[in-house]
């Protein structure tokens, strides 16, 4: 059987395309020779499970340590049943004594009965190993409560018998850093933290997206199993658009090599569109989570006015970690942007799915008998959508506009053209680049807030259409309250300014 892309759960290497990620093995070789106790995170479906695993196997086979991987993720139910959870934890560490062939380990089974169970395991395993054991527990951030809390003070417990009486090196893995977590005792009635109960921990290792190295090694292997090939530059563009991140890269390669085009034999920048509006079309649960992080306030409070093009200086550091680390921000960049392009793309189409599944209209509506897109006939039947449905507050009461707008367009473009999204952080406006037909179209969309609006908004969308070429642009200024069907309120009005043209729409 051939090799394919993996999109669910960690790689199989006989049955999935893997890659090897020194950059991030690296860093963990480094902290278990040096005897440290540490975190392990990543956002979901980064592959951090996959270079554990993998991690494990190179270190057994290498014959210095003995390497065991367990997760604790069945622990979670047990929550404030501390017993419970141990009793989940020695079953799963029985298990991996099996899988990595250590039978002469004694029984986990002996200390289920224990509340300290764990730890008097752990001892006893490591009294008995002609090797220092290094212990990965996945899925960490699953526990709470008493049995989280039970766990790391068990752990904490042990670090100074360590090498001969306790692992040299333990790693948590999960999705946030645990000095992160807040957890509620119930027996001691208070809140504590995870660096609290692990104050043990010399460093959290923060797994990285995939390098553009990696990820031409990723379609490399596809290359090379099924001897399609990719016209130069278009690794580099997949690249672009995702950033690495791996379940992104993953995807789109399953797309377009093994659902779309399986049969063509050279893929272009034509295919990963395809592949492309038909990922997020699919609504995979990746993406439907993207959306579901909206429904945080603390999140929400973030990537809203990211959407309207504010800025705020006021956003909680832990706040800003916390979105880094669910993976919406980009963990590198010194100012605030979303994680990469094709999340921009994402966020307001998923936001606006279920509004552009209500508009009647058809893009047809909009070609001229050539098959150009008619913008401003488009712009105009917008004016008319906007008077009718715009009275409803969406999310927000300034980003309704924004939210709407996107819904439109996104609607009546896809029959064959594309939407970039430029978010303008502390610039109060959201630049919108349409292609449809080998044409380009901009339009800029601001809040009212005085009369500078106007001036402003027209030296910012001539700023822009100057970087793209054009001349001609629509500038949307939007009152700051929402739609009404007060006549004299909406006009057009062209405008020459800095050498270009500009239809400014007031609504």
């Amino acid at each position: 059987m051939k090799k394919f892309f993996n999109t669910a759960g960690p790689n199989v290497p006989r049955l999935h395309y893997t890659v090897w990620r020194e950059d991030g093995v690296k860093p963990i070789l480094e902290l278990i020779e040096q005897e440290k106790y540490f975190t392990h995170h990543a956002p979901r479906q980064s592959g951090k499970t996959t270079l554990l695993q993998e991690l494990c196997k190179k270190l057994n086979e290498e014959g210095k340590y003995l390497a065991l991987h367990i997760t604790v993720e069945s622990a979670q139910s047990a929550r404030n049943d501390v017993l419970e959870a141990n009793q989940i934890i020695l079953r799963r560490l029985e298990s991996a004594k099996t899988q990595y062939n250590a039978p002469h380990l004694p029984t986990a089974f002996d200390f289920m009965q224990d509340k300290s169970g764990v730890q008097s395991c752990l001892e006893s395993w490591s009294r008995a190993s002609e090797k220092p054991m290094v212990l990965i527990i996945d899925e960490i951030d699953a526990m709470a409560g008493e049995s989280l809390i039970a766990l790391l003070r068990q752990l904490r417990a042990g670090y100074a018998l360590r090498p001969n009486a306790f692992p040299q090196s333990i790693i948590l893995n999960g999705v946030r850093d645990l000095k992160d977590y807040r957890i509620y005792s119930k027996e001691e009635d208070t809140w504590l933290t995870g660096g609290s109960c692990f104050n043990i921990k010399a460093e959290s290792v923060r797994l990285g997206n995939f390098t553009l190295e990696n990820v031409r090694e990723l379609f490399f292997q596809h290359e090379a199993e099924h001897n399609q090939k990719f016209v130069t530059g278009l690794v580099e563009k997949i690249y672009e658009l995702t950033q690495g991140q791996p379940w992104l890269c993953n995807a789109l390669g399953e797309q377009m090599c093994h659902k779309l085009f399986r049969d063509e034999p050279l893929l272009n920048e034509y295919h990963l569109h395809e592949a492309k509006e038909a990922l997020i079309l699919s609504r995979a649960t990746h993406i439907d989570q993207l959306y579901y992080r909206l429904e945080d306030p603390r999140i929400r409070q973030i990537v809203i006015p990211m959407l309207k093009g504010e800025e705020s200086f006021n956003f909680p550091a832990e706040d800003i970690e916390y979105a880094k680390d669910l993976g919406l921000l980009h963990a590198e960049s010194k100012t605030l942007q979303i994680a990469n392009p094709l999340y921009k793309e994402i966020l307001p189409r998923e936001m606006t799915y279920t509004i552009q599944q209500s508009f009647t209209e058809e893009p047809e509506w909009y070609k001229n008998p050539n098959g150009t897109l008619n913008y401003q006939k488009l712009m105009d039947k917008f004016v008319e959508f906007w008077r009718e449905h715009g009275h409803k507050e969406f999310y927000d009461l300034e980003i309704t506009p924004h939210t709407l707008f996107m819904a439109w367009l996104q609607r009546l473009v896809n029959g064959g053209g594309t939407i970039h999204r430029e978010y303008a952080l502390g610039r109060k406006r959201l630049d919108i680049l349409v292609s449809f037909a080998g044409e380009k179209f901009v339009s800029e969309i601001k809040l009212y807030r005085g009369e500078k609006t106007l001036s402003d908004g027209l030296n910012q969308i001539c700023e822009y259409l100057d970087q793209i070429g054009l001349f001609e642009g629509y500038l949307m200024i939007f009152q700051k309250n929402l739609a009404t069907d007060e006549d004299s309120r909406y006009r057009v009005e062209t405008v020459e300014h800095l050498g270009k043209r500009v239809l400014v729409y007031w609504l």
